[in-house]
């Protein structure tokens, strides 16, 4: 039932707390951040996926999403203290904000980790047929920025290209 679109936009929306990337077909894509080898789920790109495939990769996706939310809850609240702490009127220190934003680490870390262990389960589902096809994407891809990069070198020599 879910679409490739549907699902690589569930998969990240789902384990991305901080940026909703959009699903990687169509126009505009890459402005989101998911293309060119970032992103946990870009090796999807390009790859046919069966149905039972989707499935799995769902389930995956729910059990991450369960034990990611309440750390996201927490990143939140986190950020919201920051946030209430320095529109208050009364005096905030350095400490203060230093142990907010090491807990806000340790969730950003604890997040990241759990993408990437996400990432690695619903690697393994994909066939020897399939992780050629998505090597071969990715090298299209990498070839593709590449020339991207030189393009926006050449037209525009004292700046930096995007990455």
């Amino acid at each position: 039932m879910f679409s490739k679109k549907i699902l690589i936009a569930a998969l990240s929306a789902a384990i991305i707390p901080l940026a909703a990337m959009a699903a990687p077909e169509g126009p505009g894509w890459h402005h989101h951040g998911g293309r060119d080898g970032h992103g946990p789920f870009s090796f999807l790109e390009g790859v046919t996926l069966t149905q039972e495939q989707k499935t799995q990769i769902h389930q995956i996706i729910e059990t991450s999403w369960t034990q990611a939310k309440p750390l996201m809850q927490q990143l939140h609240a986190d950020r919201k203290q920051i946030d209430d702490l320095l529109a208050g009127t009364g005096t905030v220190t350095e400490a203060q904000l230093t142990t907010i934003q090491q807990q806000e680490s340790q969730l950003q870390q604890q997040l990241a980790s759990q993408r990437l262990a996400t990432a690695l389960q619903v690697r393994a589902l994909l066939t020897p047929a399939q992780l050629a096809q998505s090597a071969q994407t990715h090298q299209q891809l990498e070839s593709l920025h590449q020339q991207e990069r030189a393009i926006f070198e050449s037209a525009h020599p004292d700046a930096t290209a995007p990455q």
